[in-house]
């Protein structure tokens, strides 16, 4: 079992300062606007009690990945533009993101603020380091070795129910599973001419696609040895700089107070990702480790290190929420308010900063997926097919 240590003599590591009271650290503004493209080959057909939802005006269905597969816009191909919301655990939603707007449930932490100096983005005293080591304590995966839905050898440490990260791209799709980012938090990849990571926090259960190139800067991101909330701070390669993972913006260094560029990322299980994708590539089995953490997952009472703000009481600490920053906007979704009013699979229309956003959800994983409405300027309305 990996076991992160926090002491007062490693608390400092970080950075030197104070922390202010100026207000809240540098704001995020998040995706802005994404619109609908194609997809290639075929959409997979959603079984019976699988979620389907239908696009009103063309009266055209679509699956939990977004894909039209019967009516007008499947001949076109339509795929809705999957949208950079972050599953992750209440707790950590709620100690990182305070006023936020939680979907049927008011404000998160309302009127609490995360202090900022000119220094660091968050309090510098509570970016805490925790793992002996220090950066790269923990090795991200720099040369990932990937592996298909056909070579079960491969593929033999996964079942059903195991929990991955996936995304997809110009037809094809590759899934992390978490039995390989429990223990290494970063991968750093390159897909064709398109450099990212995937980076994923054990003790917040959360995880974020960072696109490699930052506002016209190439960025290579590793484990910096600290903690933020409980959360993984990142630290770039080339400019040194601070990232805390949950909060999507630089907390110390030369990027200080810039948002990360992030992309569409889907948090399942393997079953669903591999119905949903079934030539989907995954990291080979070469990579994972199991879960170092006992039974951290389940237990409430666990959040690992004091948070500032404290959780905010809505929810049990480790049960799930999605959430999205989009125009200067965060909403969060929280999975037992959307197994309450949806049932075992449900639709959600809302609106974050001005973006119009679809959530679909699937209790069986649990799984929810935030889609943008827009397509060509327009905005698409949809309704669950019984």
């Amino acid at each position: 079992m990996r076991t992160w240590f926090v002491t007062p003599a490693l608390a400092l590591i970080a950075c030197s300062g104070s922390s202010g009271s100026i207000g809240p650290a540098p704001s995020n503004p998040g995706v802005q606007i994404e619109e609908a493209t194609t997809y290639e080959g075929d959409a997979y057909v959603p079984a019976d009690g699988e979620l389907v939802f239908t696009e009103t005006a063309s009266g055209t269905q679509f699956n939990f990945a977004g894909q039209a597969f019967d009516g007008a816009l499947a001949d076109d191909k339509v795929q809705l533009a999957v949208l950079p919301g972050m599953a992750a655990f209440w707790f950590a939603w709620s100690t990182h993101h305070p006023g936020a707007r939680v979907w049927n449930n008011g404000v998160n932490n309302d009127g609490q603020l995360i202090a900022a100096d000119a220094t660091c983005g968050v309090p510098c005293d509570e970016i805490i380091g925790a793992c002996f080591g220090g950066r790269d304590c923990i090795p991200s995966i720099d040369s990932p070795r990937w592996t298909t839905t056909d070579d079960q050898e491969g593929l033999d440490y996964l079942v059903d129910e195991d929990r991955i990260l996936g995304i997809a791209r110009g037809g094809a799709a590759r899934a992390y599973p978490l039995d390989t980012l429990w223990t290494h938090e970063i991968v750093n990849d390159t897909w064709g001419d398109w450099d990212f990571s995937v980076t994923y926090c054990p003790l917040t259960g959360s995880g974020i696609l960072a696109d490699g190139n930052q506002a016209g800067l190439d960025m290579e991101f590793g484990v910096s040895g600290n903690l933020f909330n409980s959360n993984l701070v990142m630290y770039d390669r080339n400019t040194q700089s601070l990232y805390g993972q949950m909060r999507m913006v630089g907390i110390q260094g030369e990027r200080l107070g810039q948002p990360l560029e992030v992309a569409g990322l889907i948090d399942t299980t393997w079953g669903e990702w591999r119905r949903m994708y079934p030539q989907t590539e995954v990291l080979h089995r070469r990579h994972a480790a199991g879960y170092p953490y006992g039974d951290y997952r389940e237990d409430d009472a666990d959040t690992f290190i004091i948070n500032n703000p404290r959780p905010d009481g809505k929810y049990p600490n480790k049960s799930y929420a999605i959430g999205l920053i989009a125009g200067g906007e965060t909403v969060i979704w929280a999975f037992e308010e959307l197994q309450a009013e949806l049932g075992s699979v449900g639709i959600v229309e809302d609106n974050v900063g001005g973006l119009p956003v679809l959530v679909a959800y699937d209790a069986t994983g649990p799984s929810a997926v935030v889609f943008s409405r827009l397509r060509d300027g327009q905005t698409l309305s949809f309704e669950q097919v019984p």
